[in-house]
């Protein structure tokens, strides 16, 4: 079987690096509180001897430390890959197979051109600031292969084109994916047309 690329997307990059150290340095806190409260090592005129021995101490360093773990994994699980008949698009646990016959058109464009800063409420606005120049394909499809407020919930805004349906991708390599696409997309209708040429069996010649 060929090897069929895989391009990351810049979006879950960006989105979680800021993330990344503060998860992380909540999650050593908390730990050390709970493993010195455990520990005896808080003096009982602090009063804090008895909250830092409780077991939800513990169970909040671990559930910080497995957001850390899902920020760290997420960004390598978030890609596209062009497959003969279809796009696949995967983003942690979520693979979404989208056939090239919903495909209306794609193009180029700035990830900015989309998602303007300057339109984003402010819980997205810096995450808009730093995507704004990337450069991205844009792919607008006849329809979702699933619900889109469910895609919604499941990803990121900054995945989608606007109001109709498509996907905008935001790769290193944009060109590429770009020239992927459509290649995959023409061979599917040219395979289509051929398929259509052929005679049907106990037809005449």
């Amino acid at each position: 079987m060929a090897f069929l690329k895989r391009y990351p997307l810049i979006l879950y990059r960006i989105w979680m690096r800021p993330l990344s150290l503060p998860i992380l340095s909540l999650a050593v806190v908390l730990s050390l509180f709970w493993i010195i409260g455990r520990l005896g090592g808080f003096p009982e005129s602090l009063g804090i001897s008895g909250p830092a021995r409780s077991p939800l101490i513990g169970l909040a360093a671990g559930i910080a430390f497995l957001a850390w773990m899902i920020v760290q994994i997420l960004p390598r699980l978030a890609y596209v890959q062009c497959h003969p008949d279809y796009l696949l698009l995967r983003i942690g646990l979520l693979k979404l197979i989208v056939s090239y016959t919903r495909l209306r058109t794609s193009r180029s464009v700035q990830h900015g051109q989309i998602h303007s800063p300057k339109s984003q409420p402010s819980s997205r606005r810096a995450l808009a600031v730093r995507m704004a120049l990337k450069q991205s394909v844009a792919i607008e499809l006849t329809s979702f292969p699933t619900a889109f407020f469910l895609l919604r919930a499941l990803t990121h805004p900054f995945l989608f084109i606007g109001e109709q349906p498509g996907f905008l991708f935001t790769v290193d390599d944009w060109m590429s994916l770009g020239r992927e696409v459509e290649e995959r997309h023409s061979e599917l209708l040219a395979r289509k047309r051929d398929a259509g040429k052929q005679p049907r069996l106990g037809a005449l010649s």
